[in-house]
């Protein structure tokens, strides 16, 4: 087996954040197992791929067909299936979207390979792949470790690792790849984002408020103006989502969107275990509640007792301030 092979995601013409922290860690993995690191771009591929060698590759797969102009299970796996039997890979890597979580099991469902999902860690133990997962909430922390002379096939969450960095000079060996005749038993309509949706996955920086901020107009008085000063994106707990303050498109939790951005901050957000679930792998956490025994300080990387509504505006002017120097 020769090394690792990376799914590549794009935005628009440019590789999204999470392949440049697969290759990151990808890179780390194959000097680990002694092998390769390769990239694998499906349709569309000429833009993602050059960004590709930028970023640590040895060797790009390309796969273009007119099928593949957008996601289908049928085309995206037998696009990889082509990739795999060339290359041969000990770990297949991608993000866990849902398109890749359809595209991850369909994969290692036709390889018969191992399998794991919303992993937060990869490491090489004794020759051998090792994953770690959260579960419940995070408060179980479940490591797979898969037998050598198989595939595996890992699901990554974003933010998990740091990107690669960029070497803008690097080019590498750019290969494409045919696959037969694709018989996709399903076609794809697009449909348009609905307006006001926000993408809190991708977000770097997320400012999330409850019900500790005591109304509606406070929230939006206090919540998308830290947001914006910081270049983030602004989320809500359940409590606030179902009492009709904020849409559900921004619900941070289990029942909402599961995020980990660089920086939380939860500002009168109490802590329930339904939240935790949802952003407890985030890289800071900055909790405000005025109740010293909430549940969020548990987890907190910084813990601010006080009353939201008369920190945030402080807050949110100071870093005005010090962004304007």
């Amino acid at each position: 087996m020769n090394g690792i092979l990376v799914i590549l995601e794009a935005v628009g013409d440019d590789l999204a954040a999470i392949s440049r922290e697969l290759l990151g860690k990808g890179r780390q993995l194959a000097d680990a197992l002694g092998g390769s690191l390769a990239a694998l771009a499906i349709g569309p591929t000429t833009a993602v791929a050059a960004r590709a060698a930028h970023f640590g590759a040895d060797q790009i797969f390309t796969v273009e067909a007119p099928a593949l102009s957008q996601y289908t299970t049928d085309g995206y796996v037998a696009a990889a299936m082509a990739a795999v039997k060339t290359f041969n890979p000990a770990l297949i890597m991608a993000g866990t979207s849902f398109q890749m979580r359809d595209f991850g099991a369909a994969l290692a469902t036709d390889l018969n390979a191992g399998l794991a999902v919303d992993v937060t860690d990869l490491k090489v133990v004794d020759g051998a792949i090792q994953a770690t997962r959260p579960s419940h909430g995070g408060n179980v922390i479940n490591t797979y470790r898969f037998a050598a002379g198989k595939p595996v096939v890992t699901l990554v969450r974003k933010q998990s690792f740091p990107e690669a960095a960029a070497q803008p000079d690097r080019s590498t060996l750019v290969t494409a790849l045919s696959v037969a005749e694709l018989n996709l038993r399903i076609t794809v309509e697009e449909v348009k984002p609905k307006a006001g949706a926000v993408n809190l996955t991708d977000a770097a920086i997320i400012v999330t408020g409850g019900r500790g901020l005591g109304n509606k107009d406070n929230y939006y008085r206090l919540i998308p103006p830290l947001a914006e000063a910081l270049g983030g994106a602004y989320g809500a707990s359940r409590a606030i989502v179902d009492d009709g303050w904020v849409p559900y498109e921004h619900q941070v939790g289990q029942t909402g969107k599961t995020v980990s951005p660089k920086l939380y901050i939860a500002a009168g957000v109490s802590g329930a275990i339904q939240h935790l679930a949802g952003m407890r792998t985030s890289r800071t956490i900055v909790a405000i509640n005025k109740d010293p025994e909430a549940p969020i300080f548990r987890i907190a990387t910084l813990g601010v007792v006080g009353d939201v509504n008369e920190i945030l505006p402080l807050l949110t002017e100071e870093i005005k301030a010090r962004l304007n120097r």
